[in-house]
């Protein structure tokens, strides 16, 4: 059982250092970073699986899709990143 909250332990911690990393890469606002970044830290685990629910994808992120989405339609391949 000590082998499964150790690996729990580890996905949990993992999951804390990706959504920290990626709220402060964003650049929300000093407002709304530090919200998330308060949220994250006094709750890890609900808080980080809160952030990436709500999280709205970044505007390039969107267009890359539609461009894709488009080119597929159009009987193209799908461009390499």
């Amino acid at each position: 059982m000590g082998l499964l909250w150790g690996v729990g332990a580890v996905l949990v911690a993992f999951l804390w250092i990706v959504t920290l990393f990626d709220l402060v890469r964003r650049h929300l606002g000093s407002k709304q970073t530090a919200a998330w970044a308060l949220i994250i830290v006094l709750l890890p685990f609900v808080g980080a699986i809160g952030y990436w629910i709500m999280r709205k994808p970044p505007a390039d992120e969107v267009r890359r899709a539609m461009d894709t989405e488009n080119e597929i339609r159009r009987g193209a391949a799908p461009p390499r990143v």
